[in-house]
């Protein structure tokens, strides 16, 4: 059996699969200090975008900043995630 997340839209489930990125993980949280241990000061942009590229990728969340992520559909149960 997959891993997935239980979305409820009104009276209806929703299955997001643990590989989209829409999938929130328990360690997904908001108030996380940050995905990589340097904040970006203008020097070593290219180490800088390298780490974020790696942090974004394990977590399954590279899509939403390099465009490969598009928005659903306005009929699409998944709009509001």
């Amino acid at each position: 059996m997959g891993s997935y997340a239980m979305a409820v839209v009104g009276e209806s489930r929703l299955q997001i699969e643990a590989l989209d990125p829409l999938f929130l993980h328990p360690s997904d949280q908001p108030g996380q200090k940050s995905l990589v241990a340097n904040v970006f000061n203008e020097d070593g942009f290219e180490n800088w975008r390298r780490s974020v590229t790696i942090a974004l990728s394990a977590k399954q969340k590279l899509a939403f900043i390099d465009g490969t992520y598009k928005k659903p559909e306005a009929t699409s149960p998944l709009l509001p995630h």
